[in-house]
């Protein structure tokens, strides 16, 4: 399943990405005029108010979208980062603490990226975990993405994601988002985040009520959305009805405004939470933070790439010194995990979701969960 000879060098991409200038002029043309087209709500009234905040949102939205703390409990969140394929250690990890009968069910979780797709099995729990390793460890490259050069050149991306939606479709059929829903009415809550590509605000979606509202195309849309890699995967359209009027927005990435979702804050300082104020943060960050040195190829894609790399780790740190910081202001017990750099784990980034480099991921993941190894205190 491992296609590496289909995939491009990074000459090869250089070359083709040199050919986007000739042709930016076509597709700003088609889409401007496809922007053109799209209707879309007022700022000031969200149709999706019941499915959504956004990450700037006030005290009160939030407590719209949290429950009420369980009594005699502490209160877990499980924070999933973005990492692109590293999503396989993550994967891994989870259902290596299934193993060792600790893992606990957690109150909030939330994904961002190739962390949204693991989110929902990490909320549903242990008894999805052998669908979990089987996406990262049956399906590699050819089952994911084809690279489609022309359809970077005219149309929105490097890669064609045809399969993956087809894969998103497959792993969480009715039956799934049904459990998802039936987790939400306990109190426990999901939460995936995109970025809105007209508007640059970031979109948190309450994934649970999306679920009870049986709303399953949008569901799995999110999910793909938050994963959408600006320029190498399709932006997603979400499409809406409110009030007899149909409406469009379209979402990339989650991760081009944060690594991961880790507090909320709100989640532990309203009113109603303070009277149970233990707590436990879970962080599992699917890079590596302190990368061991590597060759670059002197050329613009593998620059920018290393670049790209760099600010997405010095964002996950800074957002983990941050989170460090408000759990101890708060009084609440924050634990870290990423990958080692001394795994010996070798990333290609010209074989972009390698099936035995995730499986191998996915396999160190599982033998840190197993072994007990798995989290720091932050």
């Amino acid at each position: 399943m491992n296609t590496s000879s289909e995939m491009p060098n990074f000459l090869g991409r250089r070359q083709l990405l040199a050919g986007f200038g000739a042709t930016a002029a076509l597709g700003a043309c088609s889409g401007t005029a496809r922007r053109a087209a799209i209707k879309r709500p007022p700022l000031d009234r969200d149709p999706l108010a019941r499915f959504r905040l956004f990450a700037d949102a006030s005290q009160q939205k939030w407590e719209d979208h949290l429950a009420e703390p369980a009594a005699g409990r502490k209160l877990r969140v499980l924070a999933l980062s973005s990492g692109g394929e590293e999503g396989a250690f993550g994967a891994g990890a989870l259902v290596g603490w299934s193993a060792t009968g600790t893992r606990p069910e957690f109150d909030i979780v939330t994904g961002i990226s190739i962390g949204a797709l693991i989110a929902p099995f990490g909320f549903i729990g242990s008894s999805v975990d052998a669908e979990l390793k089987r996406i990262f460890t049956d399906f590699g490259t050819e089952d994911i993405v084809k690279f489609s050069p022309f359809n970077g050149l005219f149309r929105e991306a490097l890669y064609d994601t045809t399969k993956l939606d087809q894969l998103i479709t497959r792993s969480t059929p009715i039956e799934f988002i049904d459990r998802v829903a039936e987790r939400h009415a306990t109190g426990a809550r999901l939460f995936i985040v995109t970025s809105e590509l007209e508007t640059a605000r970031a979109s948190v979606w309450d994934m649970g009520e999306i679920a009870q509202a049986g709303e399953y195309t949008l569901f799995r849309a999110i999910m793909r959305a938050s994963a959408a890699l600006p320029g190498l995967f399709s932006p997603v359209d979400l499409k809406f009805t409110a009030n007899g009027v149909t409406y469009s927005e379209t979402h990339v990435d989650g991760g081009v405004h944060m690594q991961f979702l880790a507090i909320p804050a709100f989640a532990f300082t309203t009113a109603r939470h303070r009277e149970f104020p233990d707590g436990e943060i879970y962080l599992l960050i699917n890079n590596t933070l302190d990368p061991a040195p590597v060759a670059v190829a002197r050329n613009p894609l593998a620059i920018s790439q290393q670049a790209l790399t760099t600010f997405a780790r010095a964002s996950a740190l800074s957002s983990i010194n941050a989170t460090s910081l408000f759990a101890r202001a708060n009084g609440l017990d924050l634990f870290v995990t990423s990958i080692d750099p001394k795994s010996g784990i070798v990333y290609d980034p010209s074989d972009r979701f390698s099936l035995p480099y995730m499986t191998e991921l996915f396999e160190y993941g599982l033998e840190r969960g197993k072994s007990g190894t798995l989290w720091s205190r932050g």
